[in-house]
């Protein structure tokens, strides 16, 4: 027998692959901001960004998303459908810190005794939903969502992350002072979709089902502690207390993410001090998230404290920072104003110094440019620097071995000395350079579009089946690799840049035009190779792109409600989500024109588009009265749209004009 619990409601969700299937995962993403007028439903206007072709702010966020689910789709392997449910709301945060999102599975599932087990499964050990369901073909909960994402709708207003805003674009070029949605929700949704423990980490106990009894999960079963060489589940639970508390010590065992490490991992970046002898050597550090990158060329020279000691206050000796490294503590201000001091100062660079156990990587939204490099060290580190500022010299270099992995070659996992709920255990180590995408902090430097890094092999691990073959365009194979190993997922870069282009499309010929534009960026970006630039091309022929345009298109406007003038039509009814069109023709030369919903019952809201078919989308309001007015209208037919945000009844929906 298979058992479930509900969890979403019992545990803090986490926060920012065995072959089991025979098809790509479909990810349907459920819009919960749906008649609100926010989040993934705002109307303000904007202009196509970064290969998203969306027209407004909830259009292109809703754009990111299924690009998202796409991507991740077409990297898993599922014959079940897999439910997102997907919110802006306010988060956690201050004006230079912050949550961006937070993400969980609703569900999870265990195989007792006497199930069926699928292969590659374990028994008596806790599965999150849409694992449970590619495992075992069937929808363990249907009807209700597998995952569900809620995204800081209060980023950049006064109070939240101040300065910093969200990029929709597709390219992961993202500006200054803003932030890569796309890497925030891929992020998330791999958390959903199983990048993530079930313990109490205060307690040390594994969740417990709603039998009392406690169960492992199948992420944690790979979870070992290098200093009291130990599984996860071998441990007390006083000793995973203590192991999730083992900075550097924790680590992921999973043979895919092991044998792919050297795939995906470089050479660790350290702070090389070559005087004097009793601090020389190599000094781990984390890039801060602004500022140009440290480099052997701009992170380079004599090292001296900077006074005040934390770089609260404008510098005072000028004289002896200017050209030189500010060595910095981390203090009660934020990293961006400590650096901005100092680079009035003339410094060259900063060096932060931890004030506290565990890492640190110094962000924020620098009130003016930051033109020169900024790394930070641990509290140990920095204080064996303080302790040896004469004649201290050093440059930024590379070490030896593999950036974020222990002497078995197992990937670190996050484990700070101070506990942080949401983040620890759940990630990996801020350590791994270049620096991947299921970190607990988002870093500008991701490219997630393009490169998911060891995240798949994580998957494969803990159950799921992955797509290792090439891309299709329905049934026309581009030649490019979906996924290839250590994280590079060019092919479901194409085919979700494909269906978004597809459905934003008027026509059969503006996704031609955009989607040969796309390829052709792929080549000279040199993302695919001349053999594949060929295939695909062979993909994107006429016979090919009507194919997709008729598969990925807009749906066909649904048919109108011819309305008469200022002649009531009552009695109207819809399902929350569901949408009514109906239509008005107006004439040459009419004065004003009214379009409006009122009386019944739930609540409705509506959006107007005009003879040439610009869009007016309406605030909404509580309830069923919604009007809209227009003095001089177009002549021609008018559209409303009337779509539930919550189930309705006895509406009457209103067209008139005067002459």
């Amino acid at each position: 027998m298979i058992r479930r619990t509900l969890l979403f409601t019992a545990l803090a969700a986490a926060g920012l692959f065995t072959t089991v299937g025979t098809q790509a995962a479909e990810i349907k993403i459920v819009n919960q901001d749906v008649g609100t007028g926010q989040g993934l439903d705002d109307p303000t206007p904007a202009a196509p960004v970064g290969g998203n072709p969306g027209t407004t702010v909830g259009k292109q966020a809703l754009n990111v998303y299924q690009f998202a689910a796409d991507i991740w789709g077409a990297v898993l392997q599922s014959d079940v459908t897999i439910v997102n449910n997907a919110t802006f709301e306010p988060l956690s945060c201050d004006a230079t810190s912050g949550v961006l999102g937070s993400s969980g599975t609703t569900y999870i599932f265990y195989f007792d005794d006497t199930s069926t087990l699928p292969p590659g499964a374990v028994r008596n050990t806790w599965y999150h939903s849409a694992l449970f369901d590619a495992l075992t073909h069937e929808d363990g909960v249907p009807g209700e969502a597998d995952i569900q994402s809620q995204f800081n709708g209060a980023l950049g207003t006064p109070g939240c992350l101040e300065g910093s805003r969200w990029y929709f674009g597709l390219d992961g070029k993202t500006p200054a002072g803003s932030i890569n949605f796309l890497n925030v929700v891929l992020h998330e949704m791999a958390h959903g979709l199983g990048f993530s423990g079930f313990n109490s980490l205060t307690t040390g106990s594994p969740y417990v089902g709603d039998d009392g009894v406690a169960r492992p999960d199948i992420y944690s079963t790979f979870v070992f502690n290098d200093t009291q060489m130990k599984k996860w589940y071998d441990l007390t639970p006083a000793q995973r207390v203590t192991a999730a508390l083992d900075d550097g010590k924790l680590v992921f065992t999973g043979a895919t993410v092991k044998a792919e490490a050297p795939l995906a991992l470089g050479t660790p970046n350290v702070f090389r001090v070559t005087a004097p002898a009793a601090a020389a050597g190599d000094y781990g550090y984390s890039q801060a998230a602004f500022g140009p990158t440290a480099t052997s060329s701009n992170f380079t020279g004599s090292v001296v404290q900077a006074s005040p000691a934390d770089g609260c206050a404008a510098i005072t000796n000028g004289s002896a920072i200017a050209g030189k490294i500010a060595l910095i503590d981390r203090g009660t201000c934020d990293f961006t104003v400590k650096t901005l001091n100092a680079q009035a100062a003339g410094a060259s660079a900063v060096l932060i110094a931890n004030n506290q156990a565990g890492a640190i990587t110094p962000g924020g939204t620098p009130a003016s440019p930051v033109n020169i490099p900024v790394i930070a060290v641990s509290q140990v580190d920095g204080n064996t620097l303080k302790a040896n500022l004469t004649g201290l010299t050093g440059a930024v270099g590379t070490g030896t071995g593999l950036a974020g992995t222990d002497a078995q070659g197992n990937v670190q996992l996050y484990a700070p000395t101070v506990l942080a709920q949401g983040s620890s255990f759940s990630h990996y180590d801020t350590r791994l350079t270049p620096n991947a995408i299921m970190e607990y902090a988002i870093s500008q430097d991701l490219v997630g579009q393009i490169d998911v890094d060891l995240t798949p092999a994580l998957f494969q691990d803990i159950g799921w089946g992955l797509n290792r073959t090439s891309q299709k365009l329905l049934t026309c194979d581009t030649g490019i690799p979906t996924l290839v190993p250590g994280g590079v997922i060019v092919g479901a870069n194409v085919i979700a840049n494909a269906q978004i282009l597809a459905g934003a499309a008027a026509s059969v010929g503006d996704y031609r035009t955009a989607v040969h534009a796309y390829a052709g960026q792929l080549a000279t970006d040199g993302l695919i190779t001349a053999g594949q630039a060929t295939s695909l091309n062979a993909c994107l022929s006429d016979a090919e792109t009507q194919s997709q345009y008729d598969a990925w298109g807009p749906p066909p406007a649904p048919p109108g409600i011819v309305l008469s003038n200022n002649t009531a039509l009552g009695n109207q009814k819809g399902a929350a989500g569901a949408s009514t069109v109906y239509l008005l023709t107006v004439p040459a030369n009419a004065k004003t024109l009214t379009l409006r919903t009122f009386g019944g019952s739930g609540d409705v809201s509506i959006s107007v588009t005009d003879p040439s078919g610009k869009v007016k989308d309406q605030p909404n309001r509580p309830g069923n009265s919604e009007p809209f007015t227009a003095g001089k209208p177009a002549a021609g037919t008018w559209t409303l749209t009337v779509k539930g945000v919550k189930a309705y009844s006895g509406v009457s929906v209103l067209g008139a004009y005067t002459l």
